[in-house]
C-alpha cells in the first residue's frame, strides 16, 4: 500500500472518529499511588493502578447500587509475596464516599489468577462491582480507596492505601429519596369491607311492618272465633252498642214479666 493510500485511510479513521465517538459509562480516572504492605513482613512496595469509576445513573435511599471499578497498572506493578499466592486469592477494592450521611464507602471483590513467588499480580479485566445501599438522600462525591488481596476481606495478605489522596480528582454522586422518584398520586378513599358492611346490617333493627301492632286488638280475633268478651278492647263507640242492647233485653225482660202476671191476674 503507497503513502497516497495510507493518509487516504488515516484521514477516513479520524472522520470516523469524530462522527462515531465511542459509547463509554460516566467514570472518572485517576492514577493512584498506592502504598502496598505484606502482611508479617516488613516489606513495602509503592505502585501506581489508572483506576476509572463508573458511577450509577440514579441512585436511590433504600435500594442496592452498584459503581464499577476498572483498574490498570501505569508503571509499578504490584509483585506478590515470596511464597506467592493462594488459589483462591481476591482483590477487594474500595471506593471512598463523602458528603452523603450515613454513606462512607462501597466494596466489592475481584478474582485474581494464581501467580507463583514475586510474579506480578494480574488485575482483574473485568469490571468490579462495588456495592452499598444509601438510607439518606444526599449529594456527595465518590473517589478511589484502598485494594487489599488475600483469601477473606479480614485476613488481607496485601494492603495497598492511597498515598495521593488530595490530587485525585472526585466524581459527583447524587442520591435520590425513594419516595420522591415520581409524582406524588392522591391516595384512593377506602371502600367499606364486606365485613363491615356485614356488621352493620346485623347490627341494625330490619324494617317491619308494624300494622298489626297499630289496629285495635279487635281485628286480630279470627272470623267465626268464639267470643273473648273483650268489651273494654271494643272502644267507646263499641261499648254504647253494648249498653243499649242491654237496655233493651232488660225492656223486654221487664215486659214479658209484667204480661205474664196480668195474664194470672186475669
Amino acid at each position: 500500500m503507497g503513502a497516497r493510500s495510507l493518509s487516504a485511510l488515516a484521514a477516513l479513521l479520524a472522520v470516523l472518529a469524530l462522527c462515531c465517538p465511542p459509547v463509554q459509562a460516566e467514570a472518572a480516572a485517576n492514577v493512584v499511588v498506592y502504598l502496598c504492605k505484606y502482611t508479617g513482613t516488613t516489606e513495602t512496595e509503592t505502585v501506581t493502578i489508572d483506576v476509572g469509576l463508573e458511577v450509577p445513573a440514579s441512585p436511590v435511599t433504600g435500594q442496592q447500587m452498584t459503581i464499577g471499578w476498572r483498574g490498570a497498572y501505569t508503571a509499578l506493578a504490584l509483585l506478590a509475596p515470596e511464597q506467592g499466592l493462594p488459589a483462591d486469592a481476591k482483590l477487594y477494592a474500595y471506593a471512598s464516599i463523602k458528603g452523603i450521611d450515613g454513606l462512607t464507602s462501597a466494596t466489592g471483590v475481584g478474582t485474581l489468577p494464581p501467580v507463583g513467588e514475586d510474579d506480578q499480580i494480574q488485575l482483574p479485566t473485568g469490571v468490579v462491582e462495588l456495592k452499598t445501599t444509601p438510607g439518606k438522600a444526599g449529594t456527595g462525591t465518590i473517589q478511589p480507596a484502598a485494594i487489599n488481596v488475600g483469601t477473606k476481606p479480614t485476613e488481607p495478605l496485601i494492603e495497598c492505601e492511597v498515598q495521593n489522596e488530595a490530587a485525585l480528582s472526585p466524581s459527583p454522586l447524587t442520591i435520590t429519596d425513594a419516595g420522591q422518584s415520581g409524582s406524588p398520586s392522591p391516595s384512593p378513599s377506602p371502600s367499606p369491607s364486606p365485613s363491615a358492611s356485614a356488621s352493620e346490617s346485623a347490627t341494625q333493627p330490619e324494617e317491619t311492618d308494624n300494622t298489626d301492632e297499630e289496629e285495635p286488638s279487635m281485628n286480630k280475633t279470627p272470623l267465626g272465633g268464639a267470643a273473648t268478651g273483650a268489651g273494654g278492647d271494643a272502644g267507646p263507640d263499641g261499648r254504647t252498642f253494648v249498653l243499649v242492647g242491654l237496655l233493651v233485653a232488660f225492656a223486654a225482660s221487664a215486659g214479658l214479666v209484667l204480661r205474664r202476671r196480668g195474664n194470672h191476674a186475669g
